[in-house]
């Protein structure tokens, strides 16, 4: 810390200060509709909730696919 600077000085959004969205929720969220889609060959799956798409491969080549 520089010189005369207390900790909590400093102008930085840092964590924890309830700025966003989060990591699923806000008006940027998907909701349960949707499919799944592989980024490398455009193979489309039907979205299931609870399943996030990031989370499945892709049938036809394996590939780590996701939200449309």
């Amino acid at each position: 810390m520089g010189r005369g600077q207390k900790r909590g000085d400093g102008s930085g959004s840092g964590r924890g200060r309830g700025r966003g969205p989060g990591r699923m929720g806000g008006p940027r969220a998907a909701g349960p509709e949707g499919d799944c889609v592989c980024p490398n060959c455009g193979h489309k799956a039907a979205h299931i909730a609870g399943e996030p798409c990031f989370e499945k491969k892709c049938k036809k080549c394996g590939t780590m696919m996701t939200r449309a």
